[in-house]
């Protein structure tokens, strides 16, 4: 897969995600795929798949010491699927279920790997009746409550 920095494309700004959306080129006519990486002061900070132009795949974010901070799959320029933060020493702080930027349920551990504990959507939240229906569908598909 080819991998580029991200200093080396062309964007264009997504209207329905405000993210960015990855060219080869100028005239933003040839979309990229493949993996963008971007560093901080020598060290690997952030690293995504593209597809399309769009971030769709697995997105890494890492600490400025080059630790994993978060791994999230994507899609079409949106957390889609399974979120995962890390503390520093690799435990995971937390993982969460994601629906097109929506978090649905978080489980939350201490720094030792403790469950401390979880959240999930309330009805009552402004984004619930845009992924309500497909709320049962993502619980099956992704289970974090191990």
């Amino acid at each position: 897969m080819v991998k580029m920095n991200i200093n080396d494309l062309y964007t264009d700004t997504d209207v329905n995600t405000g993210e960015n959306i990855y060219y080869w080129d100028s005239s933003l006519e040839k979309p990229y795929n493949g993996v963008v990486v971007d560093h901080f002061k020598g060290v690997l900070s952030w690293e995504f798949e593209v597809k399309d132009g769009f971030k769709t795949g697995i997105e890494r974010k890492y600490y400025d010491t080059g630790e994993l901070m978060e791994e999230n799959m994507t899609d079409h320029n949106t957390i889609d699927g399974i979120a995962t933060e890390f503390y520093k020493n690799g435990n995971i702080k937390s993982i969460s279920i994601v629906i097109r930027n929506v978090f649905i349920d978080t489980i939350s551990y201490d720094e030792l790997g403790n469950k401390v504990g979880k959240t999930s959507i309330a009805e009552s939240d402004i984004s619930y009746s845009l992924i309500k229906d497909k709320i049962d569908e993502y619980r099956e598909k992704y289970h974090i409550d191990n």
